[in-house]
């Protein structure tokens, strides 16, 4: 018996929301954001986020000797607002009708689901972690990227990276670009820490232990730096330096296969390979010798736009269709995200370069 295009639609219903789940598994950014409850569903009242940055305290202290003093009081604004747009990226592929028509059974339905939404549903993953690591996915350039030296466009405008490979100093001089909508030249604090190794084995582990600190004494109530991401040079490097004191850590959950991403600990972080890392990506001479972000992920905040499941979808990789396509035997199913991402404190969070150099 033929399979129809709703028999296949509803198949896709039941298992999307496992496939979803599975990605924020599998990418440990995510996994962090979740179980901390940074990720949320937004009802906006414009087309941005706005999200408050506090650059210094709300009032003063008087030091009491004789009792007499006058108590300086009063309120201090010292809160910036920063906003953050999450762009709508529509993944679509077609299934030949002929393709349903010769299908027969619950065996020839598996194998169209492996065909076709299985492998959708991986290269958009593949490209949104591309995109997130080195402002690189191919045809999602509106999702947010790490990347510093990289631009992203989730709303017609171009917009930086958070992750500048430059000093503290560096990043507030005049003239550098908005992150987030702030500038770190008018927004005390906006930079991120910054490290670069001369040689992993000379000066690896202790240049990351000095930007892991500099990260982790900013915004002290969220503790330390918990998230590492290595391109594979630079966590090797890592491996190799830690001989035998290595700790496997994994991403894992009731859905996700195991061994399905491996890590191991740096202080009390976890360290993940990141294949999306390329170093070759990275513009000018920044990040061409390997790319370690450190994140703070009690910081990090990510939401999804969108309600009804039938028209705009939930935008969390939401299955949409089938539509059929006019004068074509084909029917149209389309994977929904809708997704923005954004740090509330970038000063807790830092990059480090060079750690390919053995």
């Amino acid at each position: 018996m033929a399979i129809s295009p709703d028999v296949l639609a509803t198949a896709l219903q039941e298992l999307m929301p496992n496939y979803s789940e599975l990605f924020v598994q599998w990418h440990p950014v995510l996994e962090k954001l979740v179980n901390k409850g940074n990720l949320s569903r937004e009802t906006l009242q414009g087309p941005w986020r706005e999200f408050a940055v506090v650059t210094d305290g709300p009032g003063d202290v008087t030091q009491v000797l004789t009792g007499s003093e006058v108590i300086a009081g009063g309120r201090r604004q010292n809160a910036v607002r920063g906003n953050t747009y999450a762009p709508r990226l529509i993944y679509a592929f077609d299934v030949p009708g002929k393709d349903l028509a010769e299908a027969n059974g619950e065996m020839d339905l598996a194998k169209i689901l492996k065909n076709y939404p299985e492998l959708a549903l991986s290269d958009f993953h593949e490209r949104i972690a591309d995109q997130l690591a080195t402002g690189n996915g191919n045809a999602v350039g509106g999702f947010l990227t790490l990347n510093g030296d990289a631009t992203y466009n989730p709303d017609g405008a171009a917009r930086q990276g958070p992750f500048r490979f430059l000093t503290p100093a560096a990043q507030s001089a005049a003239g550098q670009p908005l992150r987030f909508g702030l500038d770190s030249n008018t927004t005390p604090g906006w930079i991120n820490q910054y490290g670069q190794i001369t040689s992993f084995a000379v000066d690896g582990k202790s240049t990351m232990r000095r930007v892991y600190y500099a990260c982790s004494r900013q915004g002290k109530t969220l503790g330390p730096v918990d998230l590492l991401l290595g391109d594979e040079d630079s966590y090797l490097n890592y491996i190799e330096d830690l001989d035998d004191q290595v700790r496997v850590s994994k991403v894992e959950g009731d859905r996700a296969p195991p061994n399905v991403r491996q890590g191991t600990k740096f202080l009390d972080a976890d360290f993940y390979l990141e294949d999306s890392i390329n170093p070759a990506l990275f513009n000018g001479g920044a990040g061409r010798n390997g790319v370690i972000y450190m994140m703070k992920t009690g910081t990090w905040h990510a939401y999804t736009l969108g309600h009804d499941a039938n028209r705009e979808t939930k935008g969390d990789f939401a299955v949409r269709g089938p539509f059929r396509i006019p004068e074509q035997d084909l029917w149209r199913y389309e994977i929904v995200l809708m997704m923005g991402m954004h740090t509330t404190q970038l000063r807790a969070n830092g990059v480090i370069e060079g750690g390919s150099i053995p």
